[in-house]
């Protein structure tokens, strides 16, 4: 491979105990993938010349770090960048959710989205039942927004009973860093060469994202950045090495 211009698909998964991958998964789109190698080195001078010039250095170390910008924002994607855990909420009915004390103007948040079928009650002994359009709306029903427009006849607090429909939930930092094994699957773009490349880095630990844009005015991404721990079951075999290799398939 010459000049060299790569595409392809990134799959992210578990690094069993051998140091082999297991489950992987394609992270969809991805619009960037580098490598960033360091090393760093303690130099001495010698002091007989005058000049204190460099006579020995010291390698103290070596890193490898990664950046990886995702393009879409799936469940699994977002997890791994928000350090957090998926979580599957069917589709089910609430029942005498409480609303804190409005008046009206106030808007209130229902504790799931994507409502329906919404009655809200008043605490009387003999419950009143709300009219929507006359004493409250409904702002948004995927996002469970309601507005209170008159409340003056009702005694408070209120009660919601509703449908909401089905999601996945995304927590934020619940879990440890994730490690993950990480391959390319990539093909060579230059003069439709058409040439195959992997690439593979065995241990890459994720650093949460730095920044993810809930409201813009481009396309949103993930940009995730971490390093590439040291294999010491990869490093003993001269085929693999210890941080990862690269294929040229041709």
């Amino acid at each position: 491979m010459q000049d060299f211009s790569l595409q392809g698909k990134v799959y992210l998964g578990e690094r069993l105990s051998t140091g082999k991958p297991g489950k992987m998964h394609w992270v969809n789109d991805v619009g960037l993938l580098n490598i960033t190698a360091n090393v760093s080195s303690e130099n001495r001078q010698e002091s007989y010349s005058g000049q204190r010039l460099t006579s020995a250095t010291l390698n103290t170390g070596t890193e490898v770090s990664f950046s990886l910008t995702l393009y879409h924002a799936t469940a699994s994607n977002l997890a791994m960048g928000l350090y957090g855990t998926e979580r599957t909420v069917t589709s089910s009915t609430v029942t005498d959710e409480a609303i804190p004390e409005v008046e009206a103007g106030d808007s209130v948040i229902l504790d799931r989205g994507n409502i329906s079928s919404l009655v809200i009650t008043d605490s009387n002994g003999t419950p009143a039942t709300l009219v929507d359009g006359t004493n409250y709306q409904v702002t948004s029903s995927p996002g469970g927004v309601l507005e209170f427009l008159d409340v003056t006849s009702f005694t408070q607090p209120f009660n919601a009973d509703y449908s909401h429909g089905a999601s996945t939930d995304i927590t934020m930092f619940t879990e440890s860093p994730p490690v993950r094994y990480l391959m390319l699957d990539g093909v060579n773009t230059v003069d439709g060469s058409g040439e195959r490349v992997r690439g593979r880095l065995y241990k890459c630990k994720f650093n949460p994202v730095s920044q993810l844009d809930l409201i813009n005015s481009s396309f949103g991404e993930l940009a995730l950045t971490g390093t590439a721990l040291f294999d010491a079951l990869s490093d003993p075999d001269e085929a693999l090495g210890g941080f990862g290799r690269i294929e040229l398939l041709g």
